[in-house]
């Protein structure tokens, strides 16, 4: 008796939250059934609440925003069963796509119809619309949705059936999905709950998701967006937490926010699990070059807390080459389509329940052989990867002899003195550099955040090579924008100094600045000081004066360690001078000490030669 009264007020609660008294019971079979009269059918939305489009033809109907009006109406899309198949709403009404306006339009099965109708004026509509989309998070655009929901048409009449909400089983994996509209965007985590149930698996899934959102958004306690992922995760146990950055994040940003939302996951009690998101652009070959970041970001992540990674980005581009005829991407170009977010939910199928997609029976109402290739495709991506292309040119140095040195500062860690730069494009995290100029990684684009910014007019790195080293040549990069309020690179004066103790700095010549390279408003210098003749170090300091920002990705120091790549003695031998402020040997000059040197030791051994001659005596 009480389980039944405290299931009732359950859904009285959860309907309460919808501002509306639950619709009265159904005679045929559903908990609730709903009438509504029709405003107009095939008209603009200016007049009335209610408005259908119906599709009469055998062929798909896409209707366009523009011509009818559906930036302030929700929407809902029945098949030719009268079954609901996608909802959403607040499209913009363009007649092309600009940037937030990912949809401009919404397509109408065969012998289907679409409903449009304004919230304020159709609340049991609204109240239909609440339930059949089970949480999801959506601005601008419809989704697929999987909620039973049937709807028929009598002449100016609509009318609604569907079930009052059942909650999950105590045996459904229970999942929290948190980043943007990467994540939430045709509602790929139902999708995921259609392919799972497909596989005879029950989930539930939540979103803590927002557009644009970054992850160092939800790791900050004092955000919005950080408050809501510690209230969903206080306010229920989780199996599961997927993460999902932002775009233009990197592992350098990602990274710190991993680091401060893993404990919460952890006290939670759910595993954490990664979401390596798709690239975006006009080419497979730049598609490919975009992803690049995302797979360094997702998959060094990944290797470091030992989490599973959901490969969609490599799905992606499996299918753009395998299948180019399957649209992968929204109206917008940026956002993923139908077939992307079914290919992104047979990603994670595969990837955090180990569910082979092949063959599942979710479709997501498109044509069984399309769906067959996005399976094929998830399946590839999880199973092999994607090989990518590294995008890094070889940070090496070749002398005027041939002879090759590689990047000995690659890794090691430095101190800067100047001012941390407060921004995506910072090199300090708690107070300590993040390490992005010594990573290996030259930016192409001063936007790029391997980027290591600092905010001081003067500003020097001082890199501890571990130990005494052969140096042959030093450069780094400098990049501004004036846009940006960043000085031109040849505004600055670059001062290159060495010390074996650190205390102690001698100052070399000064560095050659390159041509100028240019990337839209970026303009990037290289400064080089290549040695004539090499020099034994273990600090190197690289200073950048009279500038504003210090926009830089990279310092490089080639050389060789003694030990490694050539001994200490072998150092000995090499050519010196004292170019540069430091003493060094040259084998010719100092032959009179090997001689004098030789010769003691040979006097030494003969005087010991005699004298045991003459003990024996």
């Amino acid at each position: 008796m009480k389980r039944g009264l405290y299931a009732m007020l359950a859904i009285v609660t959860l309907f309460s939250s919808f501002g509306a008294v639950l619709p009265s019971a159904s005679a045929e079979g559903y908990d609730n059934t709903i009438n509504v009269n029709i405003d107009g059918i095939d008209a603009k939305t200016d007049n009335g609440n209610v408005f259908v489009y119906p599709n009469d033809s055998d062929e798909k109907r896409v209707i366009k925003a523009f011509d009818y009006g559906f930036r302030y109406t929700k929407l809902l899309v029945f098949d030719n069963e009268g079954m609901l198949i996608e909802a959403g709403g607040d499209i913009y009404e363009n007649s092309a796509t600009v940037t937030g306006a990912p949809q401009i339009s919404v397509t109408v099965p065969p012998k289907g119809f679409l409903v449009a109708f304004k919230p304020s004026g159709a609340s049991e509509l609204n109240r239909a619309f609440n339930v059949a989309m089970e949480g999801a998070m959506l601005y601008n655009a419809t989704m697929s949705v999987i909620y039973p929901v049937k709807a028929s048409l009598n002449g100016n009449s609509l009318k609604l059936e569907y079930d009052n909400p059942k909650p999950a089983s105590s045996s459904a994996k229970k999942f929290l999905f948190v980043g943007n509209s990467t994540t939430y965007f045709n509602g790929t985590p139902i999708k995921f709950k259609a392919l799972c149930k497909a596989a005879g698996i029950e989930v539930d899934v939540e979103y803590c998701t927002f557009g644009s959102a970054y992850l160092s958004e939800f790791a900050d306690e004092t955000h919005e967006r950080g408050v809501a992922l510690r209230n969903k995760l206080k306010s229920k146990k989780y199996d599961y937490v997927v993460l999902q950055d932002a775009a233009a994040a990197s592992y350098y940003t990602s990274k710190p926010a991993v680091d401060k939302i893993m404990p919460l996951i952890k006290e939670n009690g759910a595993e954490a699990l990664l979401y390596k998101r798709y690239s975006a652009a006009d080419t497979l070959e730049q598609k490919i070059i975009n992803a690049v970041k995302h797979h360094e970001n997702y998959s060094t992540l990944a290797k470091n807390y030992s989490l599973k990674c959901a490969n969609a980005a490599d799905a992606f581009i499996y299918s753009c080459e395998k299948y180019p005829e399957i649209n992968l991407y929204a109206d917008d170009g940026g956002h993923h389509s139908k077939e992307g977010s079914y290919l992104i939910a047979c990603t994670w199928l595969y990837t955090y329940l180990g569910i082979d997609p092949s063959g599942n029976g979710y479709t997501a109402q498109m044509e069984e052989s399309v769906a067959a290739k996005l399976q094929e495709c998830a399946k590839l991506a999880v199973e092999s990867g994607y090989p990518y292309p590294s995008l890094d040119a070889k940070d090496e140095y070749k002398d005027k002899n041939g002879k090759v040195y590689q990047n000995i500062a690659f890794g090691k860690p430095y101190t800067p003195s100047g001012n941390a730069y407060n921004g995506d494009w910072t090199d300090t995290a708690d107070g300590k550099p993040i390490g992005k100029l010594t990573d290996g990684k030259y930016a192409t684009n001063g936007s790029e955040h391997a980027i290591g910014a600092y905010s001081s007019p003067t500003h020097s790195v001082t890199i501890d090579l571990g130990e005494i080293s052969n140096v042959r040549a030093i450069k780094t990069d400098l990049w501004g924008n004036e846009g940006w309020g960043i000085k031109d690179p040849t505004t600055f004066t670059v001062k290159i100094e060495m010390s074996n103790d650190g205390v102690n700095f001698t100052e070399l010549e000064a560095p050659k600045m390159s041509e100028e390279t240019a990337d839209g408003d970026w303009k990037k210098r290289d400064f080089m000081l290549e040695l004539g003749s090499p020099i034994n170090a273990r600090y190197i300091r690289v200073s950048y004066l009279n500038g504003t920002f210090v926009w830089s990705s990279e310092i490089s120091v080639y050389g060789s360690v003694f030990g490694k790549d050539e001994s200490l003695e072998e150092s000995i031998t090499e050519e010196t001078s004292t170019e540069n402020g430091f003493e060094t040997t040259k084998n010719e000059k100092n032959a009179w000490l090997y001689w004098a040197i030789g010769a003691a030791v040979t006097a030494l051994a003969v005087g010991v030669a005699v004298f045991i001659s003459k003990k024996k005596k």
